[in-house]
Order: structure tokens, then C-alpha cells, then sequence
């Protein structure tokens, strides 16, 4: 990498694609058993790191609770802003394209139209891209559980991060996002009626398991067909 620090990246004025880069080239050093210092997690650099993919100065994500950064949509579920999302999505396309990130199936042959789903319709890697770029919001607030939430901080709430993590989970299934939204609803509701929640609570929860399913049986009906 052209950077000895990201300090050094930061001042040279590298932008999004650069800073990832060197990220990801950290990370992979230190998978690798190299003693490195992974100097891009801390709150300010993911602020700068959140700026350069355009998010606005009170986004820095770090600084930011799951339910400020993914609050509900009128679907019930937490997912991160549109725009936000399709720059992280946009960031891992180009990651991907450059051979930065080479994400793997289960069975570890190289498996680079993991994100084809999401990424507006088109192509990527030759292969039809499908514009699902809600449920990237959706899966993008579900990997937030694994920065500052739920005590068991490891990715500081990073973008780039927290991308990884969903891309982690997408090379064991594709539709992973798609189910898990009905299994966290189906675990939302029988909680619910457990607590003995007031009706409408009950009933409003039902209405979000009926949208979660009707939205997995459509993938799964997409995917046939393709």
C-alpha cells in the first residue's frame, strides 16, 4: 500500500476507495499472523472514513447508537438510510472489482457476485444484478449488533466493518437477509405474546411478519426463476 499510516492516507487526501484499501489491507496482513497496527477503528478515523463516503459530519457512525444510524422504516425494521447504504454498497463493488476483497463461497472457490442482489439492476462480474438495495439497509443495521449495541464491540460500528461481516454471512446463502428478517420477527412476536404486550403491539408485530414473509417468498420465487 502506498500509505505507511492512516494518518499518512488521511493527509494525502485519499479518498474512499483508498482508505478501504488500506484497510482492508491491514486486515489481511493481520489475518496473515503480521504484526500490524490496525489504526482505522478508532472514532475519529471512522468519522473521516464516513465523510469521505459522503455521509454528513454528524454521521460519523463510531459516535452513533444502531437505533440513530438504522432507525424503523415504515417496513418496522431497522435499516440504514438509503443513501448511506448505496455508497458502503457502491464502496464494496469497487473493492470487489479491484481484487481487494475476494469474498468465498462455503466451499472456498472464489465467489465475487455476492453482493449482485443488492447493486442496481444491471451486471456485475457478468452475471444480473437485482436492485434489492432495502434489504442491503436491512442487513447493514443487523451487523451493527456487532459494533457498540450489544457490548461486544469488534467493529466500532465501521462501515467498511460492518460490510464485511454481511458479506460474511452472504457467502453461506445468498437469501440470508431475506430469512433472518422473518426469524427475528417470528422471535419478536412470541416475545411479545410471552410479555403479554397489549394487542396492537401483538397485531403490529403480525403485520411485520406477514411483510417479512411475503418479501422472502418473492426472493425465493425470484431466484427459481432465475
Amino acid at each position: 500500500m502506498p500509505y505507511a499510516s492512516w494518518t499518512k492516507a488521511v493527509e494525502a487526501g485519499a479518498n474512499a476507495d483508498q482508505l478501504a484499501a488500506y484497510a482492508v489491507d491491514r486486515l489481511g496482513r493481520f489475518a496473515d499472523g503480521e504484526h500490524v497496527l490496525i489504526d482505522f477503528l478508532d472514532r475519529a478515523a471512522v468519522g473521516q472514513f464516513c465523510r469521505a463516503l459522503g455521509f454528513s459530519r454528524r454521521r460519523n457512525w463510531a459516535a452513533l447508537t444502531l437505533d440513530v444510524i438504522a432507525p424503523p422504516d415504515r417496513s418496522g425494521a431497522n435499516v440504514v438510510p438509503a443513501k448511506e447504504a448505496a455508497a458502503v454498497l457502491a464502496l464494496l463493488r469497487t473493492l470487489i472489482r479491484g481484487k481487494h476483497v475476494q469474498p468465498l463461497d462455503e466451499a472456498g472457490k472464489p465467489k465475487p457476485v455476492l453482493i449482485n442482489d443488492f447493486l442496481p439492476k444491471g451486471t456485475f462480474q457478468r452475471e444480473p444484478t437485482l436492485g434489492h438495495l432495502w434489504e442491503w439497509q436491512y442487513a447493514l443495521a443487523v451487523e451493527l449488533e456487532h459494533g457498540r449495541t450489544r457490548g461486544t464491540n469488534v467493529t466500532n460500528n465501521h462501515p467498511l466493518t460492518t460490510a464485511l461481516v454481511v458479506l460474511a454471512h452472504l457467502s453461506e446463502d445468498r437469501l440470508y437477509y431475506a430469512r433472518l428478517w422473518v426469524m427475528e420477527t417470528e422471535g419478536e412476536l412470541f416475545a411479545a405474546q410471552l410479555d403479554k404486550k397489549p394487542f396492537a403491539e401483538i397485531h403490529e408485530t403480525l403485520d411485520m411478519l406477514s411483510r417479512a414473509q411475503t418479501h422472502l417468498a418473492q426472493r425465493i420465487a425470484e431466484k427459481l426463476a432465475g
